[in-house]
């Protein structure tokens, strides 16, 4: 059989720790059907299950529990290794929210190796605001209101009502989008608020529906309704033909993404890091 990717192996693990998919694909960065897919696979490939699927999450079999143990002693050996290839090069860790990680983060990332090769990232995803003062990040892309924060916003943001080009909406004007589902993401119902507010509709009279925001815009080019569009998150996906959305009335929020540091002074690679964010945010 084909040895698994250490991808797999570190979804593998999430899961079996976390017992949900859900919470195993923010700790790894991928979506739940991109990680049901792989320990599908995996499954496949051994020819034996690894969890028993409940209602409420997952629990590993008496297999899984077996193998476990050696999926974990595998990917320290790995870190082992990678540290040891690594010693004479930087790395500079970076906290950020995971949508913002897969959809603008990470696909940018290859053209900061390209350019720095000696420098590895390590992006790390949570929903909660990592504190920078314990030394465990070197920056952070947070959301916040630009009144909290006294900088420039590395990524202001804007908001549109998006849906599947691939359906017919007919949608021309704002309150059309309320004969539709609406789609938030199911941290941030605000977004919504802001924009309908923004456009002289009340808020109370849409029905909006909160989905993982790491499956928002996937609902949405399914045709499960129109979901509210922030930008820069969605931009790869109007850009590319699969989301339309109501360009006439985008909005600029009250919010915006900032790039953090902490108090002590950058590293070397932190600096290049941060000087290459604001280039790509920026241009």
């Amino acid at each position: 059989m084909h040895l698994p990717a250490p991808r797999t192996l570190q979804a593998f693990v999430a899961a079996a720790r976390l017992g949900s998919l859900a919470a195993a694909s923010t700790r790894v960065a991928m979506s739940v059907p991109a990680l049901s897919r792989r320990l599908a696979a995996l499954e496949k490939a051994l020819g034996v299950r690894l969890f028993e699927r409940l209602p409420r999450g997952v629990v590993l079999t008496d297999a899984g529990e077996r193998y476990l143990v050696h999926a974990v002693a595998i990917l320290e050996r790995l870190e082992v290794a990678a540290a040891e290839v690594r010693q004479d090069s930087a790395i500079v860790r970076v906290t950020t929210i995971p949508s913002l990680a897969t959809r603008w983060l990470l696909p940018r990332l290859p053209d900061f190796t390209a350019r720095n090769p000696d420098i590895h990232v390590d992006v790390r995803t949570s929903i909660t605001f990592e504190r920078l003062d314990g030394g465990e990040y070197d920056l952070a892309i947070r959301l916040a209101p630009d009144a909290e924060m006294a900088m420039a916003p590395l990524l202001p943001i804007h908001l549109l009502p998006v849906w599947s080009a691939a359906h017919s909406f007919a949608i021309d004007r704002p309150a059309d989008i309320l004969r539709h589902a609406l789609l938030g993401p199911d941290h941030r119902p605000e977004f919504w608020q802001e924009w309908l507010g923004g456009v002289g509709l009340d808020s109370s009279a849409a029905r909006i529906r909160g989905i993982d925001p790491l499956l928002l815009y996937e609902h949405a080019v399914s045709g499960a309704g129109v979901a509210i569009g922030v930008e820069p998150l969605v931009s790869g996906l109007l850009n590319d033909g699969r989301l339309t959305g109501l360009a006439t009335h985008r909005l600029r929020s009250g919010r915006s993404f900032f790039l953090l540091e902490p108090p002590t002074p950058s590293t070397r690679a932190g600096r290049l890091l941060r000087d290459w964010l604001w280039r790509q945010a920026h241009g």
